[in-house]
């Protein structure tokens, strides 16, 4: 018997079936582009998501599976109608293109935004976009999964991590906030009820089964967002371990019981289940900047010299997120010279985006005053086999990288599918965790000295632009 599960990303949707042992038996993806503009909207069409989800589905779903599960990417929303057909394309966590709406939502909940949402001011976020763009009274609003759960079962459902990385939901109470739905001229019968991820919302319906070719009757799991489910696939579910996604972004998340909201440290904090909260850094700046370093330089060098005096790279080619939350950062180099090659130039830019990262989880386990026992790596970027050993100097830590480390999304919806059916999936990803690879820290010619010099240049970038 296996589980169905879905990761609805940036790039497309990847499917895989996954035993009661996490084991996957079967993947397929399918693949799109979203819309891009000068204007900053970075949309995606509803009929490429039902065409990639029928395409998955039908290399995946026979037989029947026991239940499907969902994964979203977060921070997007679309505007549907009452009866959720809909109306606009799904505006993604990319998508800048209203930036008004931060000044709308400023002007009305002042420097308590932070404390009452665990976001922060910043575009991406769907409550600025709704601020700015309002939906029209009657109108539904919800994500491309609550849009899916309803095509498939009738169900007007979002879970609480979802909901709570909108930006419009109270941290603390796992419910929509009615004064930012009011600023968003939003009736909140016109938002998803919020769930917990594990919750089954309903059953694959005839007419949802014909369109999309999953078997009537199966069940459909709630799921979340992506980086939820990431820390959940990686068995980072308390706050003894920290899991790092490097993937088109870079991130690094804890989990604990309590909500940490300090505006003032560059952390999201979000509620993750009705028990539990997420807080993290996030970055807009991972492997796509990996990936234009590569292009732009070739392959990195692997070792420098210490007589080298190589220069520091930030990374924030597309504003930053944490720790800044400033859409208008730009990158910059510090002590390039003409003498410097260019794999030492490509080695700068990998550089820079791990100091990004590694400074994430300093400042994650400061607000969390946890530090964690286990740091687990996730995303496909670390398939390159330089990276995480570069990492580990950085932290001065074993790291672990899972079997299938580029599944745990697909594999954090897995557990909470088989937790809906009843069944306990965690010893088998202890046993999956066991078995991954174990990482050292790598000898590194001043790599700490230029770490900590990344940290000086970064600060004096934050307080020049606040």
């Amino acid at each position: 018997m296996d589980v169905l599960c879905f990761d609805i990303g940036s790039s497309g949707v990847r499917g895989a079936r996954f035993n009661e042992r996490l084991e996957i038996s079967a993947v397929h993806n399918s693949t799109w582009n979203l819309h891009r503009d000068a204007e900053g909207r970075a949309t995606l069409s509803v009929y490429d998501i039902e065409c990639a989800v029928a395409d998955v589905a039908q290399a995946l779903a026979s037989p029947a599976p026991a239940a499907i599960s969902v994964g979203c990417f977060m921070h997007s929303y679309l505007v549907m109608s009452s009866c959720c057909a809909a109306l606009t394309p799904v505006f993604t966590w990319l998508d800048t293109s209203r930036p008004e709406g931060v000044d709308i939502v400023r002007r009305r909940i002042g420097n308590a935004f932070h404390e009452k949402t665990g976001c922060h001011y910043y575009p991406m976020f769907p409550v600025f976009k709704l601020a700015a763009n309002p939906p029209g009274r009657g109108n539904r609003v919800g994500s491309p999964k609550t849009w899916l759960a309803w095509e498939l079962t009738g169900a007007f459902v979002e879970d609480c991590g979802m909901a709570s990385a909108s930006g419009m939901a109270d941290v603390r109470a796992s419910a929509w906030d009615s004064e930012l739905a009011q600023i968003s001229r939003i009736d909140l019968e016109d938002l998803p009820q919020i769930v917990d991820p594990d919750a089954i919302v309903g059953e694959v319906h005839e007419a949802g089964s014909a369109r999309f070719g999953i078997p009537a009757g199966t069940k459909f799991v709630a799921g979340s967002g992506d980086g939820f489910l990431a820390n959940v696939g990686s068995g980072c579910t308390t706050s003894r371990r920290i899991a790092i996604t490097l993937g088109t972004s870079g991130v690094a998340r804890q989990m604990g019981p309590q909500p940490a909201l300090d505006a003032t440290a560059g952390t999201f904090c979000y509620r993750a289940r009705s028990d539990a909260f997420l807080l993290g850094c996030a970055s807009s700046n991972g492997g796509n900047v990996l990936d234009w370093g590569r292009k732009t330089f070739g392959p990195m060098e692997a070792e420098i010299p210490s007589n080298v005096d190589l220069p520091i790279f930030l990374p924030f080619m597309n504003g930053e997120r944490s720790l800044e939350w400033n859409a208008n950062l730009k990158e910059s180099w510090h002590g390039r010279r003409d003498e410097h090659t260019p794999a030492q130039l490509s080695r700068a830019v990998v550089e820079g985006v791990l100091f990004n990262i590694a400074q994430y989880v300093e400042v994650v386990e400061h607000e969390s005053g946890v530090a964690a026992q286990d740091t687990v790596l996730s995303g496909n970027a670390f398939q390159d086999p330089l990276l995480a050993p570069m990492l580990a100097s950085l932290l001065g830590r074993e790291l672990v990288q899972p079997e299938f480390a580029g599944y745990a999304t697909l594999r954090g919806a897995a557990i909470y599918a088989w937790r809906a059916l009843g069944h306990d999936a965690s010893p088998a990803l202890e046993q999956a965790i066991a078995r991954g690879t174990r990482i050292r820290s790598v000898p590194a010619s001043n790599l700490s000295e230029r770490f900590a010099r990344f940290k000086e240049l970064r600060l004096l970038e934050r307080r020049r632009s606040s």
